[in-house]
């Protein structure tokens, strides 16, 4: 079964190709009237407006278009039966575009009932027309008839279009999730290697815990307990290569190593300049991670407070009980916000920060407690 266009709003191409018809026809009533053929009476001026009868429903030949070819075949019986004039040669194409709208945009019924008003008009056309005698009409009604084929054909195809359309959706939505089942299997195979990675580097972190707790001397103790934070911070950083596989492609967490202080140099470098400064005072030592990755961010916080100047001076000092940052350097008009976030960032660690100012350089110094021992 074909099934029927969609129905359309006028366009504006409807509006200018029912101007042209219009035109077209008042132009050849005009002629029959002052200019009539041999052997036929001048008709009436009323044919003039009665024509556009016949003429103005090719505007609605897509909207309507059964009643629209209802309404040519009721004007050209009207006109028909109102005078003898030549009609042939606006009210074949009239016909044509109509049958041709029944035929791409109803259904099978409708449109065979569109045909058959088509016909209508044009045997009733050459009942009286000045120039096409009934004879002549087998050959306009096959051609009718043709016009009308030729809009089913295109209909057919606007059918297969769609089912093509649809198929093809079908086919992508298919591929779409086999993609996902294909995510989804590939997951679940890195989650079953983080276990076995966790569960392999939890037992090695043992064993070096294990042989830690065994040793009496302070020194080998001290460099099995930073092997342990060094082992401890690969295995971090394997979970999150891992987990960054794992994750949605939209998502924006970071899944780049956290920094700490080690990275403090590079930080200073990159905000403030070469000609900055980093000290280290005090016995350095392996802190917890989320005390370095908090004392990194309040550097930041510290070094947005200060102008861009290359006389920033940062002061890192371990103390048996608390890491102390030092930040040196031209401050900045707004930078209370940067300090504000710092002073955040040193809550989370129960420390504080004190800020000073003289001789147009401001000083701030951060306190984070640390447990003896790290």
């Amino acid at each position: 079964m074909i099934r029927p266009m969609p129905t359309s709003r006028i366009t504006l191409f409807d509006v200018i190709l029912t101007a042209v018809v219009v035109s077209l026809g008042t132009l050849l009533m005009v002629y029959n009237v002052v200019d009539p053929d041999d052997g036929i009476a001048p008709p009436s001026w009323v044919i003039v407006p009665l024509f556009l009868l016949v003429t103005v429903p090719v505007l609605w030949r897509r909207v309507a278009p059964l009643k629209a070819t209802g309404a040519v075949a009721a004007g050209v019986a009207i006109n028909v039966a109102a005078a003898e004039a030549v009609r042939c040669g606006i009210v074949i194409p009239v016909v044509w575009l109509m049958v041709f709208a029944v035929g791409a945009r109803l259904p099978l019924r409708e449109a065979l009932g569109g045909l058959g008003l088509g016909l209508v008009a044009m045997t009733l056309m050459s009942l009286n027309d000045g120039v096409l005698v009934l004879g002549d009409m087998p050959f306009f009604l096959v051609l009718t008839v043709g016009v009308w084929g030729i809009g089913r054909i295109v209909a057919s195809r606007g059918r297969i279009v769609d089912e093509l359309e649809v198929r093809a959706a079908e086919l992508q939505r298919a591929r779409d999730d086999r993609a996902q089942l294909e995510v989804a299997t590939e997951r679940t195979r890195l989650s079953t290697e983080l276990d076995e990675l966790l569960q392999r580097r939890l037992g090695e972190l043992a064993v070096l815990a294990d042989t830690g707790a065994g040793q009496a001397d302070s020194a080998t103790a001290t460099a099995t307990l930073v092997e342990i934070e060094t082992e401890s911070r690969r295995t971090l950083d394997e979970m999150r290569a891992v987990v960054g596989v794992m994750r949605n492609e939209d998502a924006t967490a970071p899944t780049a190593p956290q920094p700490t202080l080690t990275h403090l140099d590079a930080l200073l470098v990159r905000a403030k300049g070469s000609r900055s400064r980093l000290s280290v005072e005090g016995n350095p030592r392996v802190l917890p991670a989320g005390v370095e990755l908090s004392a990194y961010r309040v550097v930041e916080h510290l070094l947005d407070a200060l102008e861009d100047a290359g006389d920033v001076e940062v002061v890192v000092r371990f103390s048996d009980e608390a890491l102390e940052l030092a930040v040196t350097g031209s401050p900045r008009r707004r930078a209370d916000a940067a300090l504000e976030r710092a002073r955040e960032r040193l809550a989370l660690h129960r420390g504080h920060l004190t800020t000073s100012t003289r001789g147009g350089r401001s000083r701030a110094v951060a306190q984070l407690p640390v447990a003896v021992g790290g």
